[in-house]
């Protein structure tokens, strides 16, 4: 079966955290991560920290193949670093038809204003090379790439074969809803839709053998780039919580993070859009009280916690498919989770 994590704000939402944490506990026989290198996810483990531009973050779980998909965009360089620094040369997949992101395309977006400063480009040229693709310019794809040649395979042969013998799949989406192509706040908005159903495309598989599609929430709102934000918080002494507990700086940009109350309407439609049937909440340590090992379970959260949560559940409750809240993140590495 397929399970299928999406991110329901603004992007920056700890997918990565999630990603890798039910593959470690779980039984995936293969993570897909969805996206480029425009978007960082990051996991903790046993104090190594991993910030990851292309490899799943699925990879902590030895016995879990990683794959990118023909909707991927990757540097080989890039790509070839994460695999030496996560030691997973032997388990690395990519699509044929995966695309290459070379030099010229990241010099072009750097020297394109609309890209840099309109729309919030990170400027790795992921843009430009997604541009290209639709016009249909001649692109490198991973089958032309003589350095990544070993790690060529029929993706989505490979995944439905593996559905085919009963194994399990994890798809790990990028960035969040607001920044959906579609569904976002245009023109404010990645490359790309950022929803379940798309990343399923992207990856060479169908929704007829899907199991849960997580949503992963924050108690607050945050953005690297410009775009709208209900309510934005400017208060220095605040914005520094977020800033140094909560670590809100771009894995990719290294910005500042923009920081914003939760917003119940985009939660809303991030249920409803995802088909949302299982919730992530991260960093409910940034209300304070909430860290881990001081609370392990539910029942040790403060009451300014508690009152989130029943506040998600409502709204959850009231959101068609109805999702359940099942995990609480409240820390930065990996088993600082309540399982709910």
């Amino acid at each position: 079966m397929i399970d299928i994590i999406s991110g329901g704000q603004g992007g920056d939402e700890g997918k990565g955290k999630i990603s890798a944490y039910l593959s470690y506990k779980g039984s995936y026989s293969c993570c897909v991560r969805i996206g480029g290198p425009n978007a960082g996810h990051t996991v903790l483990h046993k104090g190594n920290k991993y910030t990851l531009k292309n490899i799943p973050s699925g990879f902590l779980n030895p016995d879990t193949k990683l794959i990118l998909g023909a909707g991927a965009y990757t540097k080989p360089e890039w790509l070839l670093k994460e695999v030496e620094i996560t030691g997973t040369k032997d388990r690395l997949i990519i699509d044929p038809m995966a695309v290459m992101i070379e030099d010229r395309h990241t010099e072009a977006e750097k020297n394109d204003p609309h890209f840099m400063s309109s729309v919030g480009s990170v400027g790795t040229g992921l843009g430009q090379a997604v541009k290209e693709r639709i016009e249909r310019r001649p692109i490198k794809f991973a089958k032309d790439e003589p350095l990544l040649k070993e790690f060529v395979k029929d993706v989505p042969e490979l995944l439905n074969k593996a559905l085919a013998k009963g194994e399990d799949i994890l798809v790990e989406g990028t960035q969040g809803f607001k920044l959906s192509l579609f569904h976002g706040t245009y023109p404010y908005v990645t490359s790309r839709d950022t929803t379940a159903a798309t990343f399923l495309g992207e990856a060479g598989l169908g929704p007829k053998v899907v199991r849960d599609c997580w949503v992963i929430f924050k108690p607050y709102v945050s953005r690297v780039g410009p775009g709208p934000m209900e309510h934005e918080i400017f208060d220095e002494a605040e914005l520094s919580v977020y800033h140094h507990k909560g670590c809100e700086i771009g894995s990719v940009s290294k910005r500042l993070r923009r920081i914003g109350r939760f917003e119940d309407e985009t939660a809303r439609r991030a249920i409803m859009l995802n088909s949302a049937t299982k919730i992530a909440v991260t960093h409910i340590d940034l209300f304070e009280g909430n860290e881990y090992p001081k609370v392990k379970t539910c029942a040790d959260f403060t009451p300014q916690a508690k009152e989130f949560l029943r506040h998600l559940k409502n709204i959850c409750e009231a959101t068609f498919p109805y999702p359940q809240i099942k995990l609480v993140s409240n820390g930065a590495e990996l088993e600082e989770m309540v399982i709910m």
